[in-house]
């Protein structure tokens, strides 16, 4: 069996959809199937590997890449099923059966999604075009969570039977080195590794921090050496970040490493207080199964796919409540029950998700194709 990919989202540093796309393809191969990756351009980190191919249409645009370029290398390569693995991509006439996984429709239900788009209202419709047509032309649908499936069924009408919900793997915590941005010492840093995005409701988050420190202060706990951590690249965005903490008086609490390879990424993991992710709206939320894999305590919230896939293993906050967000962050890292208890249920929960099982499910939707 020979599968054809979509890899124009791993073409960049491997972060959401890139890292789901080289952990599926990876284990897919290792079935002794062949994978060949479609690409628009040269890819920053390569999936390499046995059974893995690698194919560049350089593209105008992704338009030409999708209704052009695509369905001639398919025809070309003898693909027998193409996936599409980042919510659209599916050609209006493909040679092939065509399969699409949906992280998310975030960009249709958060409302200031394309508030940083140079063409924000043509970004808009077009991405809802684009995914429209996908759903309508594949013959499969992959859903990461139920939650995205509800969504695809309430809003965009999408019949039940055409969507199986596929979680995804849970990663793996492995870091050769535990070094340390030089600010940071061990356990002495709260950590939020899902990116710098208007959804990730990072605002709510710093002010919830600091009334924390407020609070910790005055009953003079050691958790007033606490730091705050936020990893990823927005320029836009970490400018209003960095004014709100300057107001705040936290500007020497608030660290930005940028965006952190992966063994920078699980020394920071390994090493954090805890994981504060009290995301707005999600499709999966792997920063939470990370949090699980290292053997730290982890805050999400309690709306989306977040409580979903946190199992009840997660201390749950609602993401618009500041307050609250800044008592769980006291807690998880002031009290050693809940922190034990926490990490107990996080490393049960998180046995429930492997990439081997992904690419199995997904192995059976290919050959039912």
């Amino acid at each position: 069996m020979k599968i054809g990919f979509d890899g124009r989202y791993a073409e960049g540093d491997l972060v959401g959809v890139g890292k789901y796309i080289a952990s599926l393809i990876n284990q897919i191969a290792k079935k002794n199937i062949e994978c060949v990756i479609f690409y628009s351009q040269k890819p920053k980190y390569p999936i390499i590997g046995k059974n893995i191919f690698s194919k560049i249409l350089p593209s105008l645009n992704r338009y030409t890449f999708e209704q052009i370029s695509l369905p001639r290398a398919l025809k070309q390569e003898k693909v027998d099923v193409y996936h599409a693995l980042g919510n659209l991509g599916i050609p209006l006439v493909s040679p092939v059966p065509s399969i699409l996984t949906v992280h998310d429709i975030i960009p249709l239900l958060f409302p200031d999604y394309f508030k940083y788009s140079k063409y924000g209202f043509f970004s808009k419709y077009s991405s809802l075009f684009r995914l429209k047509t996908s759903l309508i032309k594949a013959k499969k649908i992959i859903s990461v969570s139920e939650y995205t499936k509800e969504t695809l069924v309430e809003k965009l009408g999408v019949k039940p039977e055409k969507i199986k919900v596929i979680y995804s793997g849970a990663p793996e915590a492995d870091s050769k080195s535990l070094e340390l941005p030089k600010e940071l010492k061990k356990g002495e840093y709260i950590l939020n590794q899902g990116g710098i995005d208007i959804r990730k409701n990072l605002e709510r988050l710093i002010r919830a921090f600091a009334k924390m420190k407020c609070k910790v202060q005055s009953a003079k706990r050691k958790e007033n050496d606490l730091k705050l951590v936020i990893t990823g690249k927005n320029e836009n965005i970490e400018e209003r970040l960095r004014k709100e903490i300057k107001i705040l008086g936290i500007s020497n609490k608030v660290i930005f490493p940028g965006y952190v390879d992966e063994e920078r990424l699980w020394s920071l993991i390994l090493q954090a207080s805890c994981v504060c992710y009290p995301s707005l709206i999600e499709g999966f939320g792997g920063p939470v199964l990370e949090g699980f894999a290292a053997g730290v305590p982890v805050i999400t919230s309690n709306i989306s796919s977040l409580p979903e896939i946190a199992g009840g293993a997660a201390y749950l906050v609602n993401p618009k409540n500041e307050e609250e967000i800044a008592e769980a962050m006291m807690k998880v890292t002031g009290e050693k029950e809940t922190r034990d208890m926490l990490i107990r249920k996080g490393k049960e929960r998180v046995k429930q998700f492997s990439w081997e099982k992904t690419a199995g499910e997904t192995i059976k939707i290919y050959s039912d194709l």
